[in-house]
């Protein structure tokens, strides 16, 4: 309840148009490799072992929308916008044409299926800001991740953590290189 005289604080949806239409059934699979408690840590771990099929519908009209968008120049991507929950589905990794989009600033993977990222991806020469926030089955970045963008470095936000580059705050476990990733 607010104080009397005081507007109530909105804030913002970021990912309000990050993911496509959901057709009634899920667009990603459950991910309980880790646990996030006590209760639900699995005896032993055992990561994603998926392979991606590159015949599926998912997959051509992702390499569609990779081709389009470094032809556009698109300093905006947010893929799985435009691909159906099935198809979304289908896709675990990313392909590694994902380096002709040298032109883009914001990547939006928002809900992914993801289970892996390539190494491609570090040929994102003007990635500003990377959004895997709540692609539960990704559970490491690639290090060429470290490698992009200038000073102060690249903005990942991801599971409700904000990440960004700064000598004054502790670094995001499992990443290293000349930019230091930190989560807030």
């Amino acid at each position: 309840m607010s104080e009397p005289g005081t507007e109530p604080r909105v804030f913002a949806n970021r990912f309000a148009d990050a993911v496509g239409p959901s057709e009634g059934r899920p667009d990603r699979d459950r991910c309980r490799c880790v646990g996030y408690s006590d209760a639900t840590r699995p005896a032993s771990v055992r990561f994603h072992t998926d392979r991606q099929d590159t015949d599926s519908s998912g997959w051509r009209r992702l390499l569609d929308l990779i081709d389009q968008a470094a032809t556009d120049g698109s300093t905006v991507f947010k893929p799985f916008v435009e691909l159906s929950a099935a198809e979304r589905r289908q896709i675990i990794t990313l392909p590694p044409t994902i380096a002709k989009l040298t032109q883009v600033k914001h990547l939006v993977l928002y809900g992914t299926n993801l289970v892996r990222l390539p190494p491609e991806i570090g040929a994102m020469a003007s990635l500003e800001r990377f959004e895997p926030y709540t692609s539960h089955r990704l559970h490491w970045y690639p290090y060429e991740l470290t490698r992009i963008g200038a000073p102060p470095g690249l903005d990942l936000s991801g599971r409700g953590h904000r990440c960004a580059s700064s000598a004054r705050e502790r670094p995001l476990s499992g990443m290293s290189g000349d930019i230091a990733f930190t989560c807030a």
